[in-house]
């Protein structure tokens, strides 16, 4: 069947209509006719959303494309060795293997002498000429496969040849970036020992066959042999969610590009204190491009100036985040690509180790405190922004104003702060588009409207088969409705604002866990479960806990991360304005006191309220797939049940 010919069905059987389509793509309807009569070509960056609003599978995208009665997809598996290699160009020779470009990946075994656990080393390569290329990795003093074979058990190491008859040069690149993205959040594999980034953002004739098609393919037939773990799991990690390794947007692309060259103007010409400020909502895409600029300038570092106006040196390039979940990821990423020490470290670490570097990478800029709030001695105390400006040749921050949810990150009663943030000698890039929302542009409008309090924002969201909006009126159904998202897809976790008691200090009078009450249902709060502490101090990030769908997370755990599913309690200070038709804050309700100043006898003053809706904001704007909603407040709660699609309990 010809791709327009199946859309149509596909479309047809799914009962979606061609609007349906058109809104979801934010196409005319007039776009989708002329592609379901083959009047026109679909654009091919609308492919990958086209098929998945459709349900293809991999069979199905292989089968328009023409892949499968000429795919021959071929995988070999053989030793690393001389002999091996040999032995392989006789019998492989005039094979798929041979005759065409390869992809392959280097593997050897690790056990930890402490732990007993083995975990996998890789590297990831493609060939033209897979025998020539693997004689020249074997008879190389310094190289990659070398050295995982010198480190693994008993010093063996496997090559995984990877050989399609559709392989061309711009493929295996394709599918060699995405082995090292996805090996990246698989936890089967210790280290990628991996050199560059092929930075692949350029389109080419037949691409999304290779990534929705023959990529799944060849995933799979490592997993049942148990190489790899599922791509489910791959997608609900962490890691994979940061990587470095994701093709960018042309938006990112130019954003990225264009901090480039700033870098290395400034740094080659022995310049100072210059400030990039990346600036986005939720969601659009602002930490995998700081992921790719940190992995890409330690790879790549730029030739920095030295004070002596002559010689010059490689940059030095730290990242910093003032957010220990977040901060636990690039750890990790760090780690496993093998970056060495201190290139990620926390805020207070950094200013008190006192080193300039050359290229400052600060993520979630909005979190750094404006004040004391560490009591640290007032004669060295200088706020962080002020303090990192003064360490960096050069700084880039991601910043998000609506993200800002503290009197602790408060920059506008700060003039020096303000205008280092916003100020005209800081280059500020925009990011617009939502990468995170998997929506149509209509449900993303919504959310944000309703996340940012928007004059009658309580409105029926729109009709949209990608993304679920439900509202609970049973607390009971509502945690369950959670439960059973995280069971079928993984990563889908209960969150809060900080309605309810806790302390890090000390314990309940009442009980062994402060927790949330809600509806009848009572719930630890995030970091409570001995299971969760315990995995916590693995460094493993809040959400990737298992045990921690029994707890209740807030902004101090998930700013920041993706849920597929995100079940928002909105505790008793967020209430409806019947006025406004919004959602609005009564701050005296809110337990966050350490992000606030009482005014007169009250937390509730304008200020302070516009903190809790960025808290709001937060909570709102992580589900990828889904955003429950339960309220305490009682008439919130029965207005929100109101503007249910479908009846829920």
């Amino acid at each position: 069947m010809k791709l327009y010919e199946l859309i149509k069905q596909k479309r047809e059987n799914k009962g979606y209509t061609q609007d349906d389509v058109a809104r979801f793509l934010n196409v005319t309807r007039q776009a989708v006719q002329n592609w379901e009569k083959n009047k026109r070509a679909i654009p091919n960056d609308l492919l990958a959303d086209y098929f998945g609003f459709l349900g293809f599978n991999a069979h199905e995208i292989l089968s328009v494309f023409g892949f499968i009665d000429s795919g021959n997809l071929m995988i070999k598996t053989i030793d690393y060795s001389k002999d091996a290699i040999k032995n392989f160009a006789m019998t492989a020779q005039n094979t798929t293997l041979t005759n065409y470009p390869t992809v392959y990946l280097g593997i050897g075994k690790r056990t930890n002498e402490h732990t007993k656990r083995t975990k996998q080393l890789v590297y990831v390569g493609e060939a033209s000429a897979i025998v020539r290329r693997t004689i020249e990795h074997l008879g190389a003093q310094e190289d990659k496969l070398n050295e995982i074979k010198a480190v693994s058990d008993e010093h063996n190491e496997s090559l995984h040849i990877i050989g399609h008859s559709k392989f061309n040069k711009s493929a295996t690149l394709e599918i060699e970036q995405m082995f090292m993205d996805y090996l990246l959040g698989d936890d089967k594999f210790e280290k990628i020992y991996n050199g560059r980034n092929n930075g692949l953002s350029n389109d080419f004739y037949q691409r999304e066959a290779y990534r929705s098609g023959i990529f799944p393919e060849i995933w799979e037939r490592l997993r049942q042999e148990n190489i790899v773990s599922s791509l489910e799991s791959v997608k609900n990690s962490a890691l994979f969610a940061n990587s470095p390794f994701k093709s960018l947007s042309p938006e990112q692309e130019k954003a990225k590009n264009r901090i480039g060259l700033t870098i290395a103007e400034t740094l080659v010409n022995g310049w100072d204190n210059k400030i990039i400020k990346i600036q986005g909502l939720a969601g659009s895409g602002k930490t995998v491009l700081m992921s790719q600029l940190f992995y890409e300038i330690w790879q790549n570092p730029y030739p920095v100036l030295n004070l002596d106006k002559k010689t010059k040196h490689d940059a030095t390039v730290v990242l910093l985040v003032r957010h220990e979940q977040q901060r636990r990821t690039y750890e990790q990423i760090a780690r496993k690509l093998n970056m060495g020490k201190d290139v990620v470290m926390d805020v207070p670490t950094f200013i008190n180790r006192g080193e300039p570097v050359d290229v400052l990478l600060v993520d979630e800029a909005h979190l750094l405190w404006s004040g004391n709030y560490g009591r640290v001695n007032k004669a060295k105390w200088q706020p962080d922004l002020q303090a990192l400006h003064e360490l960096a040749r050069t700084m880039v921050l991601v910043y998000d104003p609506k993200q800002v949810t503290s009197v602790r990150n408060n920059i506008s009663d700060n003039d020096t702060l303000w205008q280092l943030v916003n100020g005209p000698d800081t280059t500020t890039l925009y990011l617009k588009n939502q990468w995170r929302i998997q929506a149509n542009q209509e449900t993303q409008q919504w959310i944000e409207n309703l996340a940012h309090f928007e004059k009658n924002s309580l409105i029926l969201p729109p009709t949209d088969e990608t993304y679920q909006i439900k509202f609970f009126d049973s607390a009971k159904n509502f945690k369950t409705a959670i439960e059973k998202q995280n069971a079928a897809v993984g990563l889908s976790r209960l969150v809060a604002t900080y309605d309810w008691q806790y302390s890090q200090q000390s314990r309940p009078k009442d009980g062994q866990y402060w927790t949330v009450n809600f509806g009848g249902e009572v719930v630890p709060w995030n970091l409570e479960l001995p299971q969760v502490k315990v995995a916590q101090n693995k460094q493993i990030p809040w959400q990737e806990i298992a045990e921690s769908i029994g707890e209740v997370g807030s902004d101090f755990t998930v700013q920041g991360i993706d849920l597929n599913y995100v079940g928002v309690i909105l505790g008793p200070s967020v209430i409806w304005n019947e006025a406004t038709n919004a959602l609005d804050i009564d701050a005296d309700y809110s337990f966050d006191h350490s992000k606030m100043r009482k005014q007169n006898g009250t937390y509730n003053t304008a200020e302070n309220k516009a903190f809790l809706k960025n808290v709001v904001n937060v909570l709102l704007t992580r589900g990828v797939h889904g955003l429950y909603i339960y309220a305490v407040n009682d008439d919130l709660r029965r207005k929100l049940v109101t503007l249910n699609q479908t009846t829920i309990d």
